[in-house]
């Protein structure tokens, strides 16, 4: 009987030897397996520096281990620590538990060459070449809790090498506590980022997967622009941007109807900064907005605040460009080239009908409570003209309560212009319906007219030497009837010569209109009403404008001499005939203080041309012909000698006159619009 013992006990020593054996043997043996192997189990070399295993506790560790790319020398990943434990009893009820999954260290080269990236020969690996079974849809009845998944210090390095484009996440850190799939308890976990040009990323959330429902939190802090580089890069051109985002965001909901979440939170955009060749092109201060909620479902976006201070941008004018154009980039031609082999079908295909789809949808739901631009400043530049125009805004600023797209909005907006002038816009009305209600209130005061002197020049040849605009603007609309009452208010408004280096785009006599329009105290005040439906095709608010302008000029252009005559306070009567005796060969006093205001006149706008045509009864003899001639040449030579120049008038003789008519010169004018 003692022998039989002794047997047993052998035998249950020896298996337990052995048992032991393998298990001090399993960790080594794994290693050499695993070094040797490696490129059978994923397609690469791969080396580790220690196994630890441990199957009484379900303990498994990886230490050191190195992912080489396909030449098996540079190294595309490595990881120093691969740490879990598991709770091989709770395999028994159909349960996969494990403690904790840690790994450490991790370090991910991915590098892209052309259409390429260094892991698709991996990916190629694992590809299976058999055909896709059907999918089993029977619901498992394991469940499988993890607990303590832990990312720690990973780093992930982003090498382009075609567009010599780098980026790096320096420090990225997850933490689930638990996870849970097929359970009744929810899942959470959290992710850390660190950017390396700067900011920090933190996601916390929960997910229950029976329920699905979610809640999640998203905080971006001081992340830098400078780490989109390698992407803005290639919609950009631009010399430097700069800026720094803050976002704090949560949502909540059911990931069945995800369109249903509610989303809020803050968004911070500050320190913005975007410069091209030419300078800065946008920035600002800060930008603040807050949001109470967006629902994509209902189409609704409750925006409590928004609030922009800070704000300066330029835009540049050139004749084949703008700052627009050169600041983004245009992709090439991106039309696929056509098989001629294959016959084109001009009729385009019918799309089946898609009987699921939505057509009613929700209307844009948009509501600002607070909107607020404070301290902005904007300038236009045209270089299109002969002389640079510039117009800087100054001092923007800009208020309004509860904006929405589907009711009435209030608005106030002020400015300063430049030299010295200020702009003022009050508003209220729909956005909608905006043909159905509108009420703007424009006042423009105090506004150096020397500012548009370069677009004077372009049009007309003649600089704006000075005068002080104003303009008070009320504009109503009411079921889309436009009603609009606009007053100008201009003071010592003076233009220049005709500048000889200019080829203007119209010759319009504008000193001739200035000083009509002048009043005794140097002041033009003129109103121009505007009304009419706006639905009209024919209606055209600015065409209204200009014709009440145009009008005036057209009286100016077809009379000059008698308008002018108006303003210089000479006598009309005596502008548009000058009587002589028919006896008489010279001229009196009286006439050259007629030829003396004529010459006034032409001397104001050089644009101004009349004609004196001498009425006379039919001359005798040759004698008496040539004292018409001869007086001819006194009136000639006098307006000459006044400073007239002889392009702008013209004498001669005309027919005689009958009996009883009035002998002497009768005077017409016109403006030289076509010719100098």
């Amino acid at each position: 009987m003692k022998r039989v013992w002794k047997i047993v006990l052998w035998t249950i020593g020896i298996l337990l030897a052995l048992i032991i054996l393998a298990t001090l043997l399993l960790s080594p043996i794994a290693k050499s397996y695993i070094n040797s192997h490696g490129k059978e189990l994923v397609g690469r070399e791969v080396h580790v520096d220690d196994v630890t295993i441990n199957v009484y506790n379900g303990h498994v560790a990886i230490l050191g281990l190195t992912l080489y790319e396909d030449n098996g020398k540079d190294v595309f990943a490595r990881f120093d620590t691969l740490d879990t434990k598991a709770s091989l009893f709770k395999l028994l009820s159909h349960t996969v538990e494990l403690e904790h999954i840690t790994l450490s260290g991790l370090n991910v080269n991915i590098v892209k060459r052309g259409e390429d990236f260094n892991f698709q020969t991996m990916l190629d690996h694992f590809a299976s070449d058999t055909t896709e079974e059907v999918q089993d849809t029977t619901p498992s009845d394991w469940l499988i809790k993890l607990h303590n998944i832990r990312l720690s210090h990973a780093q992930i390095h982003y090498n382009d090498v075609g567009e010599n484009k780098q980026w790096h996440l320096p420090d990225i850190n997850l933490l689930v506590p638990n996870l849970e799939l097929g359970g009744d308890q929810a899942s959470e976990g959290g992710l850390n980022i660190a950017f390396a040009k700067g900011g920090h990323l933190n996601i916390a959330g929960s997910y229950h997967e029976q329920q699905g429902t979610y809640d999640l939190a998203v905080k971006l802090e001081k992340f830098k622009f400078d780490n989109l580089a390698p992407i803005l890069s290639d919609i950009l051109n631009y010399q430097k941007l700069s800026g720094k985002l803050d976002l704090h965001l949560k949502a909540s909901g059911n990931v069945s109807e995800i369109t249903k979440s509610r989303i809020g939170g803050t968004v911070t955009v500050s320190e913005v900064d975007l410069q091209d060749n030419n300078g800065q092109v946008a920035g600002w201060q800060r930008l603040d907005i807050a949001v109470n909620n967006i629902n994509l479902d209902a189409n609704n976006y409750d925006i409590q605040s928004l609030r922009l201070e800070g704000l300066t941008a330029r835009y540049d004018q050139w004749a084949d460009h703008s700052t627009i154009d050169g600041l983004i980039k245009t992709s090439g031609n991106s039309e696929e080239p056509v098989n001629s082999e294959e016959p084109v079908n001009s009729e385009e295909p019918e799309e089946p009908e898609d009987t699921n789809t939505n057509t009613t949808g929700s209307p844009l739901n948009l509501t600002v409570h607070e909107f607020a631009v404070t301290n902005g400043n904007l300038t236009y530049n045209d270089h299109t003209l002969p002389d640079l125009f510039t117009f800087p805004i100054t001092d923007l600023n800009i208020e309004a309560s509860d904006l929405t797209l589907s009711g009435s909005n209030n608005a106030k907006l002020r400015a300063t212009l430049p030299g010295g002038g200020h702009l003022m816009v009050k508003w209220t009305g729909d956005i909608d319906h905006w043909k159905q209600h509108q009420d703007i209130f424009i006042s423009i005061k105090g506004l150096d007219m020397r500012q548009f002197s370069p677009w004077s020049v372009y049009y007309t040849g003649q600089p704006i030497e000075d005068g002080i605009f104003g303009l008070t603007s009320h504009n109503t609309i009411k079921n889309s009837s436009l009603n609009g009452k606009n007053k100008i208010d201009i003071y010592k408004a003076k233009v220049g010569s005709r500048r000889s280096d200019i080829e203007p785009q119209q010759k319009l006599p504008l000193k001739t209109a200035l000083y009509i329009l002048k009043d005794k105290d140097d002041k033009i005040l003129f109103d121009i009403p505007v009304a009419g439906n706006i639905d009209s095709p024919e209606f055209s608010y600015m065409k209204i404008v200009w014709k009440t302008l145009g009008n005036l000029l057209v009286k100016v252009a077809t009379s000059p001499v008698r308008a002018l005559g108006n303003v210089f306070g000479f006598g009309n009567d005596n502008l548009e005939f000058i009587e002589i005796e028919p006896g008489q060969r010279g001229l009196t006093s009286e006439h050259y203080h007629i030829l003396g205001d004529l010459a006034t006149i032409a001397k104001s706008d050089s644009l101004v041309h009349f004609t004196l045509e001498q009425h006379m009864p039919a001359p005798a003899n040759d004698t008496v012909a040539r004292g018409y001639e001869f007086r001819n040449g006194i009136v000639r030579r006098y307006l000459v000698e006044q400073g007239v120049s002889e392009s702008q008038f013209t004498i001669l003789t005309g027919q005689p006159v009958s009996d009883g008519e009035k002998t002497g010169y009768t005077i017409t004018s016109e403006m030289k619009l076509d010719e100098e």
